[in-house]
């Protein structure tokens, strides 16, 4: 098969970018797991901390896992199906949106998902 067969270059793109916004995802946590709660209990042991920004930053961690999560599979998927293209191109498109939230795979991440998610809307399969 040529690669006028398959959207090789949206699929490279996504698998990068997934894997960036994973990372990004895991540092996130290993910073809200490790670093936030000694900054925020501090001497009164938590008593007098505010919980609020803590999990909202959690959110965004899982945020930024879920949406790296979803454009990995959707990379993956363009490439074994790439009949489907739009599809998979438009999950692409829209995860790496959502994933900015969570800095989406330090905000590379992002901008490769969404051109991956561009060129896998505008893909079309090479004529016979």
């Amino acid at each position: 098969m040529s690669s006028g067969d398959r959207p090789v270059a949206a699929a490279m793109l996504g698998l990068i970018a997934g894997v960036l916004m994973l990372i990004g995802g895991v540092a996130g946590l290993v910073i809200w797991a490790v670093a936030i709660p000694y900054g925020m209990w501090g001497m009164m042991g938590g008593m007098m901390a505010w919980w609020g920004p803590m999990f909202l930053g959690m959110f965004f961690v899982v945020v930024a896992l879920i949406s790296g999560v979803v454009v990995l599979t959707a990379s993956v998927m363009l490439q074994s199906r790439p009949a489907q293209a739009q599809t998979w191109g438009l999950l692409m498109l829209v995860f790496s949106v959502i994933g900015l939230l969570g800095m989406g795979g330090f905000v590379i991440g992002s901008v490769l998902g969404i051109i991956a998610g561009v060129l896998a809307l505008t893909w079309r399969p090479s004529p016979s």
